[in-house]
């Protein structure tokens, strides 16, 4: 059957490549701040949606978006997306399906997300901020208003204040409007300059860094009309924002609203001459983000961040539907997908081209190999639970938390920062017994914010030393019996996090339960 719809998805591909010829195209790109691929393709997070620490009125909420099946739950959340796009596009990223899609940069936010959608590639040691600044790498939009074809035709919305940074308007020479700024228009309408006005009468004292998506979308759709860009983005940020807050119920309203105005875009634009038949549809995100508590939070060290999805709509786009069986897929693959609609000439800044998305693309994974066996060991073991001694201190490495005083120590019932006595600036040495029960091959894993090292059974697996932690995982080979964990960690500032996550012979968690772990 997955040689069936993989032939039936290249024919449709090849019939797409063959009319690529047509003259005056158009794309528009519009994106979610970092959406999750769980709501898009199965709707409302059971645990989520009912749980008060997130939800004003859970009750409520599930009456809205609550429904039997993922299918209808997603209906329920995305009504355009799931009966039009889904019809008449593709979707890609669905992990419950084996669509497979992530973002190739190590940092899982957002400013190196938007860079290597639009830059094509992951430039992991200079793009590591959210900060304000020109983007060093060229982006796909830039290349585009070279061209004679595009030229004072290519333009950006977002609600951010940094998305126009890492498309770098300014260097391309292509208007942009971000986070308060005014409409970006060389010609504004009266209605422009009107949206102008309501943004500065609503909000005309002290702002952040990113305005409601709704004047974004106001702004874009009036844009559509008054300007005719032939490449437009359009970045909404609310989804992330409240994402943060921990307010599932307004992350949801908000997805919903801005599936009604993704709806809004692709109609206007298909009633006009100047773009009908003549445009293609991008619509992704920039990030992942964590599960249960961890839906706060992304980054490096969050399990799931770096998962994203493509949807596909219009010219020269296969309507394959929601797809499965494929992949991986890279968000580096917007910008190839970009310039080949448009026919650009596009080499990333590290000199590599990627492909342009081909929803029946897939690769076999291979099969997983130890990296290492551990054998079980000796151990005459008291209880349950973690030991640690902890330490206070303007730390920058595991070695300088260790290195100092001890403040105090104690046991606790599994790996956390609990024991903490203020906020920021302290260290743990972590010293546990993980038991296993049954012999056989595990993905190993760590996730840590800010640095840690992991010794297991005395010998070095995994060293995220360094100020931001991050997430490192290893196949590796366990004896059933008890195994040694030893984790020096230091926090600088901000969010804190200690996770180890196994997975295998029946066991799938992301932090060892206390049941699995013993003090000797």
């Amino acid at each position: 059957m997955r040689r069936i719809i993989v032939f039936l998805m290249g024919v449709c591909a090849l019939v797409a490549s063959c009319s690529k010829a047509d003259k005056d195209p158009k794309v528009i790109v519009i994106t979610f701040d970092g959406l999750r691929w769980q709501e898009v393709f199965t709707g409302a997070d059971s645990t989520l949606i009912s749980d008060p620490r997130f939800v004003k009125d859970p009750e409520a909420l599930k009456a809205k978006y609550w429904k039997p099946t993922p299918e209808a739950r997603r209906e329920a959340l995305m009504p355009f997306v799931w009966s039009h796009i889904a019809s008449n596009g593709y979707l890609l990223g669905n992990r419950n399906k084996n669509s497979l899609m992530q973002v190739f940069n190590n940092k899982s936010f957002s400013y190196p997300g938007y860079s290597e959608m639009f830059c094509g590639w992951a430039d992991d040691e200079r793009i590591i901020e959210n900060d304000p600044i020109p983007n060093p790498n060229v982006s796909v939009m830039e290349v585009a208003n070279k061209d004679p074809r595009y030229k004072d035709h290519v333009m950006v919305y977002g609600s951010w204040e940094s998305i126009r940074f890492a498309v770098n308007n300014e260097r391309g020479g292509f208007p942009g409007s971000t986070a308060y700024e005014q409409n970006a228009s060389p010609n504004p309408s009266p209605r422009l300059k009107m949206i102008d006005r309501m943004m500065e009468s609503m909000y005309g004292g002290p702002r952040g860094g990113e305005r409601p998506d709704a004047f974004t979308y106001a702004y874009a759709m009036e844009t559509l009309r008054n300007d005719h860009p032939k490449l437009l983005f359009v970045s909404f940020g609310a989804t992330d924002e409240y994402g943060h807050g921990g307010e599932y119920d307004k992350y949801l309203e908000i997805i919903r609203q801005t599936d009604g105005f993704i709806r809004d875009i692709v109609e206007t634009c298909e009633a006009d001459p100047f773009y009908k038949g003549k445009t293609t549809y991008l619509i992704s995100t920039d990030h992942g983000r964590g599960n249960g508590e961890k839906f706060k939070s992304h980054g490096a060290d969050v399990r799931g961040a770096n998962h994203t999805w493509l949807m596909a709509l219009g010219r020269n786009i296969p309507a394959a539907g929601e797809t499965e069986n494929n992949g991986p897929f890279y968000t580096k693959q917007i910008a190839a997908t970009i310039a080949d609609l448009l026919g650009l000439d596009f080499t990333p800044g590290n000199g590599v081209k990627s492909e342009p998305f081909d929803p029946s693309y897939y690769k076999e994974p291979e099969a997983p190999k130890a990296s290492a066996t551990f054998p079980a060991i000796k151990a005459a073991p008291k209880g349950h639970g973690v030991r640690y001694t902890y330490h206070e201190g303007p730390f920058m490495s595991v070695g300088e938390a260790l290195s100092s005083p001890v403040v105090a120590k104690g046991t606790i019932p599994f790996l956390s920062t609990s024991a903490k006595r203020q906020e920021d600036h302290f260290g743990f040495n972590f010293n546990t017994l993980m038991k296993i029960e049954k012999t056989g091959l595990y993905l190993f894993s760590l996730a840590s914010d800010d640095g840690s090292k992991l010794f297991l059974d005395g010998k070095p697996l995994f060293d995220l030393d360094r100020d931001g932690g991050g997430f490192a995982e290893a196949w590796i080979q366990l004896e059933a019996g008890f195994h040694r964990i030893e984790i020096p960690y230091f926090e600088n500032y901000g969010g804190e996090n200690i996770e180890v996550g196994l997975v295998g012979e029946g066991i799938e968690v992301e932090n060892l339960p206390a049941s699995m772990l013993w003090y000797d």
